[in-house]
């Protein structure tokens, strides 16, 4: 049994001196040292070929992309160097900088997850914290319709970090509208979402938003909670994520089942350019409908990232942006259309606003109003 241990072990160093060149080793690294970060990359390329392959070249050139601000070929890089020794602190830091400057913090906080305790100190990463960060939000929607007042709607949120795979949001939110200057309709929410890591590149959400209607007229004061059970797989690969969602909603009046698919992919240009694709099957005891939707964002400055989106289909009780927002208006929003923008004024202060138009349908006579949102909003990651 000995032997063969002995046989592996000399086999596996085998294999890797194969893949060794001192020569390579020698010159990349004086790329590396000096800063010739398009040289490295284009050497390194050239010399794939020939089947030559070590962690420390990987680390290198990883290096090169990083300092050039290609952070998804920088992971690629790093991900081969952790082939060599999964183990490396080196690899697991950069792969950790890499998530953050992509804006996927899930991805950082994996594998923040496996640096020392020395460096966990030093880069002040901790693995439970309470309020990790707020978020409030208010909306003003502007209506065209003179039986129909404006509605407000506010919403507070709370992100709780468990561990370096496991965090929980939380968020209280409030709509109000007159109908017909006579019908008063009020809708408190709660929404709490579990989001867990369970690899690298992998989330599983599991949420639950509770719904709590209520209709005050001149004769009535009526109440309709209901509650909403949301669950997401999410799977990174490159460039591209993909994701699968379903939610069952359900009150003393209706049921509506929602399974959604979306596609992301971020473009390989200058200005951080992302398209995402989203199509959601919504089913209910009238009737059964799609729902499609379309996203692009790119960051126009440094600390600026702008976003526009086209949803079209009749959103009555949709459910979106992760179980966030629950669509259940008496009207129903049949065309949306808007933009986004967020300024990232420091590394623990956002600001972002919204516009958005909406055709809108009263169900009782089919007719066709419009209206608009102006949503301001900011997070405070402590």
């Amino acid at each position: 049994m000995h032997k063969v241990l002995i046989f592996i072990i000399l086999l596996s160093d085998s294999v890797y001196a194969q893949h060794y060149n001192a020569e390579v080793d020698s010159i990349s690294y004086s790329y590396f040292h000096l800063g010739k970060w398009n040289d490295l990359i284009h050497y390194a390329n050239n010399i794939n070929h020939e089947q030559i392959d070590f962690k420390l070249l990987r680390q290198r050139v990883g290096y090169a992309y990083f300092a050039k601000g290609d952070y998804y070929a920088s992971i690629r890089e790093y991900e081969k160097a952790q082939q060599f020794d999964k183990k490396d602190e080196i690899t697991q830091l950069y792969l950790y900088y890499n998530g953050l400057n992509i804006g996927n913090e899930q991805f950082a906080r994996y594998y923040a997850g496996k640096l020392t305790k020395k460096k966990k100190i030093e880069l002040k990463i901790q693995d439970f914290r309470f309020i990790d960060a707020v978020d409030a939000e208010y909306s003003k929607k502007l209506t065209n319709n003179s039986s129909r007042t404006n509605p407000d709607f506010e919403r507070l949120g709370l992100n709780t970090q468990l561990g370096y795979r496991l965090d929980l949001y939380q968020t209280f939110s409030n709509f109000h509208q007159l109908r017909d200057f006579t019908i008063n309709v009020n809708q408190f929410e709660y929404f709490a979402l579990l989001n867990w890591t369970l690899f690298s590149k992998t989330n599983l959400s599991i949420g639950y938003h509770y719904v709590g209607t209520k209709v005050i007229t001149q004769t009535d004061n009526l109440e309709y909670p209901g509650g909403i059970w949301y669950g997401k797989l999410s799977q990174k690969i490159g460039r591209f994520d993909f994701s699968v969602d379903g939610s069952h909603f359900a009150n003393n009046m209706i049921q509506t089942s929602q399974q959604g698919v979306q596609i992301g992919y971020a473009l390989p240009v200058r200005w951080s350019t992302y398209l995402k694709s989203s199509v959601y099957f919504l089913s209910d005891s009238l009737e059964n409908r799609l729902v499609f939707s379309q996203t692009a964002g790119c960051l126009v400055l440094k600390k600026i990232w702008i976003e526009g989106a086209i949803t079209i289909g009749n959103l009555n009780n949709f459910l979106d942006m992760s179980g966030l927002y629950f669509y259940n208006s008496l009207d129903p929003t049949t065309f949306r259309t808007g933009f986004s923008a967020f300024w990232y004024a420091t590394s623990h202060l956002t600001f972002y606003g919204n516009y958005t138009f909406e055709n809108k349908i009263i169900t009782e006579t089919s007719s066709i109003y419009t209206q608009n949102s102006i949503t301001g909003g900011i997070i405070w990651k402590l």
